[in-house]
């Protein structure tokens, strides 16, 4: 897939080295946040990272991955000082386009029922609601519905 370098902005595959900026954007965007262990562990060959630079800086990334055509989005965040100006939507449209020139059939992934801004974005992008785990989140008051979405590829 061939470098996005839009804006002085690009989205490479996450290393190693990328894991302590990427963590440090987990720990302001969640309120569950992912261990640097977890990151760690996700890692192989199924699997696609990727992280969304500005001046070699970290400021967004995904984490993903592949089984029998069939792709997982397990998390993904943009840096709050840089949400709002269309990063997720960039980083996402290339989830896709990356998912389909290596001829993937659908992404599936997770959501809060309360991340509106999220929901909007996927809608947008094609995704489709398919179901809703019940109390699947914890969350300050509890625990909060997932909504499961599909994106079909082809």
């Amino acid at each position: 897939m061939p470098l996005i370098n839009k804006n002085n902005l690009q989205i490479l595959a996450m290393s190693l080295e990328d894991i302590e900026a990427v963590h440090n954007i987990e720990q302001q965007s969640h309120t569950h946040p992912w261990s640097k262990k977890l990151f760690l562990s996700n890692f192989g060959k199924r699997y696609f990272n990727h992280v969304l630079l500005a001046d070699n800086q970290v400021l967004a990334y995904f984490v993903a991955s592949s089984v029998a055509g069939e792709v997982t989005l397990m998390n993904i965040a943009v840096s709050p000082d840089h949400q709002g100006k269309g990063l997720g939507g960039m980083l996402l449209q290339y989830l896709l386009d990356f998912s389909l020139a290596n001829n993937e059939q659908e992404i599936w992934l997770e959501v809060r029922a309360s991340n509106e801004n999220a929901l909007s974005l996927y809608h947008k992008l094609g995704f489709v609601e398919v179901d809703r785990r019940k109390g699947y989140y914890p969350s300050e008051n509890g625990r909060e519905d997932a909504l499961i979405m599909c994106c079909y590829l082809k």
